[in-house]
């Protein structure tokens, strides 16, 4: 297996087919990422916590640029997300991915996915809580605290965490 020069990239697939791919791509030893979380619905009057797709139709994989014909290869995946069409696929920095996949792992509140242009915050880390050691940016969203993780390819993802759980990052 190839382990230098991989890059995170995001894979677009059919509708309700991404636990499909993400099993393709286990079985093909191809290093991969779906976005999911706990989520509560009420059926008849029963809770019951259900996964919940972060990004429907999207699934990362972690490959070197000469096993992306694999991937497109692979049933029900479409192509690529690429920042200008036509071009090459874009990769995912590494940093950005990484405090992408924590905020969503351990984040305990629904993660909110925006690509609206919300303007730089305060860089800070987390100090305590379940997010402890998150990087990311202090910054006020629908009136209420976020930490705000940016991922360039899509926009941001944000969690509410009360002010006090952070501390400003030192330069």
């Amino acid at each position: 297996m190839i382990t230098e020069n991989k890059h995170w990239y995001a894979v677009l697939t059919r509708t309700n087919s991404e636990y499909k791919v993400r099993d393709y791509f286990s079985v093909q030893n191809i290093e991969n990422f779906l976005p999911v979380q706990p989520h509560m619905t009420e059926t008849n009057g029963q809770l019951s916590e259900r996964l919940r797709l972060v990004i429907p139709r999207m699934i990362f994989v972690y490959i070197h640029p000469r096993e992306m014909s694999i991937v497109r290869g692979t049933m029900n995946v479409y192509d690529f997300l690429r920042l200008i069409p036509g071009h090459p696929p874009t990769p995912i920095p590494e940093s950005q991915m990484a405090d992408f996949r924590y905020m969503i792992d351990y984040s305990t509140k629904e993660v909110i996915l925006t690509g609206e242009a919300i303007p730089r915050g305060t860089s800070v880390v987390v100090a305590k809580g379940n997010l402890k050691g998150l990087h990311g940016e202090l910054v006020r969203y629908e009136g209420k605290y976020h930490i705000l993780v940016r991922v360039n390819l899509f926009g941001c993802a944000l969690v509410s965490i009360p002010a006090n759980c952070v501390k400003k990052e030192k330069e």
